[in-house]
């Protein structure tokens, strides 16, 4: 796991670039400028190693083939490099060291662009070929590891995060207004857009060529090399308990491959069904006792879920270590927000960060459950879409009608239980067609809320394009699956893909610690999205293949329990040490200034959230989080740094509550 930047220009990338996104990898940094004949320009590659694999130096970056003619900058990890290592000294290729970044060249030696189905893992690299003065790009199937780049006919730019772009000096820090009109209502930046213009973020499962022409001229194209609906088509498990065997099986594989490592490993062990079942794995392919780690909060304890974990490290044998910390989230905003170098609103990044942060301590690589509820049916809502296609064979006067209008009645729980909300949605919703239920369901601003706060000199730069349209064309793409595996689909493209991939990069990388998600295995996702939904959802339990196929090795406790997340206490937040931050931010004379939103508008959401009316904590983490973004990006002229600001309001806090 490693940091990477380049660029193709008329002058070498400045040390800056790589600067920037040191924390990616502080084990060692390589540069290498090669002249493009005849052109004016020379392209520049730019790495930051955080060693895993082979801690020679034979793993140094940028990396070269025997004849110095293909060079590559990586991050990431190929889980079955050695499979393909064997392929190609079979064709007669030779290795200078036990890396699979050294894989990757060869293989494209061999194979060309063909070589990227053949990966197995998670990456994002660049890899210039000097005889065809051509650069490819590609970013894994499911978008674990992130690549961004600039491109604008004249010079391209690409790197592991925003602000290396940024350091280049050539990308102009410049809100787009199209895409904050799409956060506002998912509160992260769909690919392929980010919160700056002319800055895009390269989607999944898709390579990017840029070739150099004769004059100097630039030419780019994309191409996607996996399509998972596709792939789940080709084969049905022939029945239920054929499909339990075969989870089984897939999960045990995609952990042990996912051990290897030349540096400390452990797992994040929430006291879950998927985290448990990592364990589990784990334990049965380490010829060593594995370390888990777990979080508590010692101001919170309603957050954490401690009590399972200690059960599952107790059957394992694990070395169990519980970090508690005090779920604070304040001081840690100005961290999240420059390593996010654009806002997000999922306040759970705060918890990864402070985690990792902790298990840095300990280990190097981590393992962490993500991606199992969306491949295997585990969220509450895929319950909900179930009951919603009976709900809609009732008669039109009864759903549409007098539900929907009753549903306005019940009031929102701010203290961080959402059954009211999950209700009044569903009444409102459910009798619409399913990707329009489920956009009500997912998205935070609607359309009409974001239409009723935007200024009309906003509003005239946002709304070029209705934000539902990114959902609305991922159902289409997942039309050949069955209904409700389609919104399995769609979550992995959208929510996995561009919110819990992104905090957990993000903030791992931000502690110098790679994470690696067995769940995310293409294997699995391809073998999740074929299994039909009844059997995931069955006798009424979310995620039922799973908590078979680990009946008699999971404890009976964690088998039967419900899917708890890893939630920050937003509530507590919200009404305490966030509250004079909202006051601030969120004021009247601040709105106005920004010229966003009307200030009525921002100041009736703040009413009916602090009068218990209408639970609107996230929408007002996400409101926050965008303005510091501009205080800390945009703003030509800025008062204090963020960081000043913010702990002068804790001093504050800590002083009234001493008082």
């Amino acid at each position: 796991m490693c940091g990477i930047y380049g660029q193709i220009a008329n002058r070498p990338a400045p040390e800056e670039c790589g600067l920037s996104i040191r924390h990616r990898g502080p084990d060692d940094a390589g540069r290498q400028v090669f002249p493009i004949p005849g052109t004016g320009l020379s392209v520049s590659l730019v790495h930051r190693r955080l060693s895993i694999i082979d801690l020679s130096e034979a793993g140094h970056q940028p990396m070269t083939n025997e004849d110095g003619t293909v060079w590559i900058v990586f991050n990431g990890e190929i889980y079955n490099f050695p499979a393909l290592r064997e392929q190609l000294l079979a064709a007669g290729h030779r290795f200078a060291s036990r890396t699979d970044t050294e894989t990757i060249i060869h293989g494209y030696e061999e194979w060309g662009d063909d070589l990227l189905p053949r990966l197995r893992g998670m990456f994002a690299f660049a890899l210039w070929d000097g005889r065809k003065k051509r650069l490819l790009m590609a970013r894994d199937r499911i978008g674990k590891k992130p690549l961004f780049y600039h491109f604008d006919g004249r010079k391209f730019l690409f790197g592991s995060e925003i602000k290396a772009l940024l350091a280049s000096g050539e990308v102009t820090a410049k809100p787009d207004a199209a895409a904050i009109h799409d956060y506002l209502t998912y509160l992260y930046f769909p690919a392929p857009h980010t919160a700056f213009q002319g800055i895009r973020k390269l989607p999944p499962a898709t390579s990017l060529t840029v070739e150099a022409g004769p004059q100097g001229e630039l030419t780019m194209r994309q191409n996607s090399f996996w399509d998972p609906v596709e792939a789940a088509g080709a084969s049905v498990p022939p029945s239920r308990r054929h499909a339990i065997d075969k989870a089984r099986d897939l999960m045990d594989e995609a952990v042990r491959i996912r051990l290897m490592s030349d540096v400390p490993l452990g797992i994040f062990l929430s006291g879950g069904l998927d985290s448990g079942t990592i364990t589990a794995f784990a334990a049965r392919n380490s010829p060593q006792p594995v370390r888990t780690f777990s979080i508590g909060f010692r101001n919170n304890r309603h957050f954490d879920e401690i009590e399972y974990a200690g059960q599952i490290a107790h059957q394992f044998g694990t070395d169990h270590s519980v970090l508690n910390v005090d779920a604070q989230c304040a001081e840690h905003i100005p961290d999240v927000l420059r390593h996010f170098d654009e806002p997000f609103g999922n306040p759970t990044a705060i918890l990864e960060f402070i985690l990792t942060r902790h298990m840095r301590r300990h280990v190097t690589v981590a393992l962490s459950g993500d991606g199992g509820d969306e491949i295997f049916g585990g969220y509450v809502r895929y319950a909900g879409a179930w009951l919603a296609q009976k709900y809609r064979a009732l008669p039109p006067f009864l759903t549409r009608g007098l539900m929907a209008r009753l549903s306005h009645l019940l009031n929102d729980d701010t203290q961080g239980r959402h059954g009211y909300r999950r209700i009044r949605e569903f009444l409102e919703s459910a009798w619409m067609p399913q990707e329009e239920m489920y956009l009500q369901w997912v998205g935070y601003f609607s359309a009409e809320e974001k239409r009723s706060m935007y200024t009309p000199e906003f509003a005239a730069q946002a709304e070029t394009h209705d934000s539902g349209d990114f959902l609305r064309e991922l159902f289409r793409r997942g039309k050949p699956l069955e209904p409700l595996n389609r919104i399995g689909y769609v979550d992995l493209a959208s929510f996995l893909s561009g919110n819990c991939l992104e905090y957990a990069d993000r903030m791992s990388m931000a502690n110098s610690l790679e994470v690696r998600c067995p769940f995310t295995d293409h294997h699995i996702v391809e073998f999740g999205l074929s299994v039909p939904f009844r059997w995931k959802f069955h006798a009424g339990q979310t995620k039922s293949i799973v908590r078979d196929a680990m009946k008699g090795i999971l404890p009976g406790s964690v088998l039967r329990r419900k899917k708890m997340g890893f939630n920050p206490p937003m509530p507590e937040w919200i009404s305490g040490e966030l509250k004079p931050l909202i006051s601030e931010l969120l004021s009247r004379p601040a709105v106005e200034r920004r010229g966003l939103f009307r200030p009525a508008a921002i100041e009736e959401l703040l009413r009916a959230h602090f009068e218990g009316r209408r639970d609107h904590g996230i929408k007002i983490w996400g409101l926050i989080m965008l303005e510091l973004w501009y205080q800390m990006y945009i703003d030509p002229e800025p008062g204090a740094p963020v960081e000043d600001r913010l702990r002068e309001l804790k001093a504050r806090e800590i002083a009234e509550a001493r008082a």
